[in-house]
């Protein structure tokens, strides 16, 4: 799905935990090739691959992976597409170590399941990347995971929130209990989303939806 000129929302259809799942990494187009912002599930390379080529995109444009957090279906595909591309990859500081194979993921055992990759760029918040759609800014949003980053293409008002919010039954709704170890920091970061000035909001699990400042203030007053 076009999300906007040169930003793909890829729908990879997996099975995770025992169950049947969509999950959502994001391509967008830069001057120096392929973004993706997550890869997901270890062995997913040819699912990923599929995704990008549905949107008539390919693996062999990808220059860099930009990671919003460690949790395995978002980064388990990882050392596989820099095996595959050379990508050059970036995570958040406080996630990097675990993506590294230095400390164990907070969920997931021991590992995780997780090949370890070099992150070449840590990042902290606040960094903007050059796409086609104009400036892609990361944005810190801990809770889910300690490095948790969304990101925002505030020319387009379009909100890359990962696993900060989820949509469901069409709604936007704020991060799953049972899956974000800090619901305190968490609400947190949904009311630092809620100062973005956005329209729409896409999230890896449940897809896009018309809703943006409104509707992520609504949620992190508890309203929804």
């Amino acid at each position: 799905m076009e999300l906007t000129a040169g930003v793909y929302g890829l729908e990879l259809a997996v099975a995770f935990a025992g169950r049947e799942l969509a999950i959502r990494p994001v391509a967008v187009e830069t001057p120096n090739g392929l973004l993706l912002l997550d890869v997901g599930l270890p062995g997913g390379l040819d699912t990923l691959r599929e995704g990008l080529t549905a949107e008539g995109l390919a693996l062999e444009d990808v220059w860099a992976v930009a990671l919003t957090h460690q949790d395995l279906d978002h980064a388990g595909c990882l050392a596989a597409v820099v095996e595959a591309t050379d990508a050059v990859v970036f995570a958040h500081e406080a996630d990097a170590p675990v993506l590294e194979g230095e400390e164990p993921p907070i969920k997931g055992g021991e590992d995780g399941g997780l090949d370890p990759a070099t992150v070449d760029v840590r990042l902290t918040g606040g960094e903007t990347f050059a796409t086609e759609a104009g400036p892609l800014t990361a944005v810190h949003t801990p809770g889910h995971t300690p490095g948790h980053t969304s990101f925002v293409l505030p020319n387009q008002g379009l909100l890359l929130a990962a696993d900060a919010l989820n949509v469901a039954d069409g709604e936007l709704v704020g991060p799953r209990e049972d899956a974000t170890p800090d619901l305190e920091t968490a609400a947190e970061s949904v009311a630092k989303l809620a100062g973005l000035a956005v329209d729409r909001t896409f999230c890896f699990h449940g897809g896009g939806v018309d809703a943006g400042t409104e509707a992520i203030e609504s949620v992190a007053s508890g309203e929804n």
